[in-house]
Parts: C-alpha cells; structure tokens; sequence
C-alpha cells in the first residue's frame, strides 16, 4: 500500500484518485453522493479535488466491502465516533469482526492453492513419466 501523509488539502483529481485506489471513478462519484465521503473540495472549474484523508477513508470503504460488508453497515461504521468510548468499542468490534471474516477467506484461498498445487505435481510428474 503507498503511503500517504494524512492531511485535509485537497490535491488529486477524480482520475489520480481512481488510479491509486483502483476504483472506478463512477463508484468514487457513488460514495460522495451517497454520504460514505464527505466534504470533497471543488477547483475553480468544479472539478473534484481529494485528500490523503478522503483516499484513506476510499480505501477502508474498499477492504469493508471486499468483506461482504453491506453500504449500510460501512455507513454506520463510518459514522461513529473516535472520541467516545462506546462507539469506539462498537469501531473495534466491527473491525474484529472484518478481520475474522478475511482470515477465513485467506484459509479458504490457502485450502484450494494447496489442491491446486497438488494437481499441478500430479500432472507434472504424469507429463515427465510419459
């Protein structure tokens, strides 16, 4: 991941933003529009100009739903709190929650790669037998 300095001046354009997030620029446009990005900045010619902050915030709205996490759900996550320790356990339990559901992806992925693998020798030394 690139890293970037957290900071609120605006300086990347729709395209730069899409490019470093790998998210199609309508689907940019779709989180602005429906709250999960706020406070985008135009230029004098009404272009969109992004943060560090906002590609941060693009890219946890990215892992969530590449978890199955629903619009919804990543609405209210967003809209919770730092400073209130309630609403920043309910942050942490969601996160945990994100976590197990990636790891019990990444055993899956493990689990096929290994199959795979397997065949993958099998017909290797079938190809080198014959």
């Amino acid at each position: 991941m690139e890293e970037f300095i957290y900071g609120t001046e605006p300086k990347y354009s729709i395209k730069e933003v899409s490019k470093i997030t790998n998210l199609p620029k309508p689907t940019i446009r779709y989180y602005e529009d429906i709250g999960l990005l706020q406070g985008v900045a135009r230029d004098k010619n009404n272009i969109r100009l992004f943060s560090d902050d906002q590609i941060m915030r693009l890219r946890m709205v990215q892992c969530m739903r590449s978890t199955g996490m629903g619009i919804d759900m990543i609405r209210h996550y967003l809209g919770l709190s730092r400073e209130v320790k309630m609403e920043l356990k309910e942050k942490y339990s969601i996160v945990l929650n994100q976590e197990e559901i990636l790891l019990a992806k990444k055993h899956e992925i493990e689990a096929q790669l290994a199959l795979i693998e397997h065949k993958k020798a099998n017909f290797k030394k079938d190809l080198n037998e014959a």
